[in-house]
């Protein structure tokens, strides 16, 4: 299961106990440990996003230290693989600041709920 389809269960979950009817002793707490629970998943994604742009920053160092050797076949094939590796990090940098997008939102609609 791919982190999107993870959130989308994850959502839908909170959905249906959010907008379970009737009243009951605990449901506000509940509510609000749904909502510091979209929070704390908010901050993983944020903290994933910084992770992923510090490692492309990484490889950026590692290309341009390449950049200055004699260009051989394997300074060339090392470079590549380094901006392959620098793709895929920004790559999952702007997936993790999607996902932290999309899960504050949630977070505020929720927090807006239970007001």
């Amino acid at each position: 299961m791919n982190l999107k389809s993870a959130f989308i269960v994850f959502a839908l979950t909170i959905l249906l106990l959010v907008s379970v009817g009737g009243p009951g002793p605990c449901q506000g707490q509940q509510v609000v440990t749904v909502c510091q629970e979209l929070v704390n998943l908010a901050a993983s994604y944020e903290a994933r996003a910084t992770y992923h742009r510090q490692v492309a920053k990484a490889y950026t160092v590692h290309i341009e230290s390449l950049a200055k050797l004699a260009k051989t076949q394997a300074t060339v094939q090392a470079m590549d693989n380094f901006f392959s590796l620098y793709d895929q990090n920004r790559a999952l940098e702007a997936k993790f600041k999607e996902l932290y997008r999309q899960t504050s939102e949630e977070a505020k609609r929720c927090m807006k709920s239970v007001e």
